[in-house]
């Protein structure tokens, strides 16, 4: 059933990953938020986690060694099989 969901791709990536990657990393930064910087404006958390999705799950892939689209096109990776 995972294969399926995540069939459908955006430039090479998996739509079901990346939707799934913003929506955590958005809540674990409004917890984060919510726990040490709740003085700051959470828009500003929201933006901030919209904007190091990416970055943090290239890293997260380089880490685990796991091949992906992006990875091989930045140089970081084999093509994934």
């Amino acid at each position: 059933m995972l294969a399926e969901i995540r069939k459908y791709r955006f430039y090479g990536i998996s739509i079901f990953d990346l939707v799934s990657s913003f929506i955590g990393i958005i809540l674990i930064f409004l917890l984060v938020w919510k726990w040490k910087f709740q003085n700051l404006n959470p828009l500003v958390f929201v933006i901030a986690a919209i904007l190091l999705t990416i970055p943090i799950g290239i890293f997260v892939h380089v880490l685990f060694g796991v091949n992906t689209t992006l990875n091989s096109r930045l140089g970081l990776s084999n093509s994934p099989n």
